[in-house]
């Protein structure tokens, strides 16, 4: 039997982060560097990795490292130095015939006269009415209601995050968004239909990444700082006893444990206990997700759309919510005169891959971004199982009986899926960091 302080599952950017600090932490206190960390893949990086496709490189759909922490920007140059860049946003939204900037609550200059009335004059209504008698919102299209009004609210909140999340926005929460949906007072609403931009809006008006290789040159440079002793790769965990602590490996072996770090996704890893409570198997099926899929495309024309970097697009007749341009963030993500490109697309709509490709070109033609079909020379389609958490109903009760059950059984679930949260990168960074620190 294999015996370690810390079992790690998955070794993404929270199972990453859990090994590298608790290794600089065993730097005074050398007990904390005995763990080990188990992933089912054939190298370290989870979602963080980048696919190199004829020259073109692709990542999981946009990757972008938005930084506020000042241990995660110190933890990031530790581990990068100078080979990070710092780029500034560019975002646009494709609604109603127009291209206008992001966010769309800050920006209606360009939109049709009428529907840029029709947001105003709704931002203004629900600013008169949150004055008056404020209410607490159940969901997330009344809370859109409140905090910008009918218009925007129609016009694009609802659609859009229709499509991402796959269900009506009347099924779930606001709780997930308040730190990613920037609320613009009236001046800035107004000044934005004027057409006076404020490219520092939201919260990801920068974002730092690798100069070479991808996101996952970020990942793989963490991971050349473990002991490669320490990590066990195509290896998946297929048993837990919480009560022994003891974990039994798709290899056979068995490993006790004294603390346990899964940043696998949480229904997964419950799947792996025997004799859970009722109501621990109850609250688990009540965990809801969407699935993702993507397209990938190596475009030989320079500056695909333009300068954009990341492009939302709301309307129902698109069977994509967001394409983006990974070579327009980083030159060096495409071959010389091409551009590389990713393409998501809505859990709630069933299109066949060749109908999405059909479309996706079609968009790209009206654009002027794409002239003879010719010029595709990557168009490939991926799947990843588990997209965005879907904050229901049900989503934090679940929550509330899930999480502490499995801290009293010495196991701490992080990371985007492990913790069951809208994150970021940094989030996920930030909890193997404070897991170690709490040691």
């Amino acid at each position: 039997m294999l015996q370690t302080k810390t079992l790690i599952f998955g070794g993404g950017l929270t199972g990453l982060s859990t090994a590298y600090h608790l290794d600089k932490r065993a730097q005074t206190r050398p007990e904390l560097g005995d763990w080990l960390l188990i992933e089912r893949d054939e190298r370290l990086g989870g979602l963080t990795r980048t696919e190199i496709i004829r020259g073109y490189h692709f990542d999981h759909t946009g990757h972008w490292l938005h930084l506020r922490h000042p241990e995660m920007k110190a933890f990031v140059h530790d581990v990068m130095g100078d080979d990070m860049m710092m780029v500034a946003r560019k975002s646009r939204i494709w609604s109603h015939g127009a291209l206008t900037h992001f966010p769309f609550q800050q920006n209606l200059h360009g939109l049709p006269l009428d529907v840029v009335h029709e947001c105003l004059m709704g931002a203004i209504e629900a600013a008169i009415r949150e004055a008056q008698a404020p209410i607490d919102a159940t969901n997330f299209k009344d809370f859109c209601l409140q905090r910008f009004g009918k218009g925007i609210t129609d016009r694009f909140m609802v659609p859009y995050n229709t499509k991402l999340w796959g269900c009506e926005p009347e099924e779930i929460t606001a709780d997930w968004c308040t730190r990613f949906l920037p609320k613009p007072n009236l001046s800035q609403i107004t000044a934005g239909a004027l057409g006076i931009v404020d490219d520092q809006a939201g919260y990801n008006a920068h974002f730092t990444y690798p100069n070479q290789g991808g996101i996952e040159a970020f990942a793989s440079r963490i991971a050349g700082h473990l002991p490669l002793s320490k990590v066990k790769l195509s290896t998946t965990p297929v048993a837990i006893d919480f009560a022994r602590k003891q974990c039994t490996l798709s290899n056979g072996e068995v490993v006790q444990y004294e603390h346990l770090v899964s940043s696998i996704p949480l229904p997964e890893l419950l799947k792996l206990a025997k004799d859970l409570p009722d109501a621990v198997v109850d609250a688990a099926s009540k965990l809801r997700c969407t699935s993702l899929r993507y397209l990938n495309y190596g475009i030989k024309r320079a500056n695909v759309m333009d300068d954009i970097q990341w492009l939302y697009v709301p309307e129902n007749k698109y069977p994509f919510y967001r394409i983006g341009s990974f070579s327009n963030a980083v030159a060096s993500l495409a071959p010389a005169n091409s551009s590389s490109l990713y393409v998501e697309v809505a859990n709630n709509m069933n299109p066949t891959d060749d109908e999405v490709k059909a479309s996706v070109r079609a968009f790209l033609r009206d654009h002027d971004w794409l002239g003879d079909d010719a010029e595709v020379e990557v168009e490939e389609v991926r799947h990843i199982k588990y997209g965005y958490v879907v904050f229901d109903k049900h989503y934090f009760a679940a929550k509330e009986c899930l999480l502490p059950y499995l801290r009293g059984q010495g196991v701490q679930s992080l990371g985007r899926y492990g913790a069951w949260v809208y994150a970021s990168m940094e989030d996920a960074l930030m909890d193997g960091f404070q897991f170690a620190q709490g040691l």
